[in-house]
């Protein structure tokens, strides 16, 4: 299932990268960052910030993803136990309501 990025602002995360509970933010992060997705003057801009805490912490992994419209997706990864699969049909779900509104507005 694709993530329709188009609809994504903002991406925040915070993970021990060496916790297995961590893998699905790395994943994640690794579909977010794509030469569409980098540079500030491309249409499909993400504004990305990871934090990368150190080897011995306890914190659990999370996830913040920011929608166009201001909607934020809050996902303790850690806490749920979530896959990457999860993540990824969480945030398109939501994407894919957001894009669903619009377009009965417009």
């Amino acid at each position: 299932m694709p993530i329709p990025l188009s609809t994504i602002t903002t991406f925040r995360t915070t993970f021990n990268p060496f916790t297995q509970a961590s893998r699905p933010c790395r994943l994640f992060l690794s579909l977010l960052r794509t030469p569409n997705t980098t540079p500030t003057s491309s249409p499909t801009h993400i504004d990305i910030k990871v934090t990368q805490l150190p080897r011995n912490s306890t914190v659990p992994p999370t996830m913040t993803v920011g929608f166009k419209g201001g909607k934020e997706l809050v996902l303790d990864v850690g806490k749920r136990g979530l896959k990457i699969g999860d993540v990824v049909e969480e945030v398109s779900r939501v994407a894919r309501a957001l894009e669903r509104e619009a377009s009965l507005k417009g």
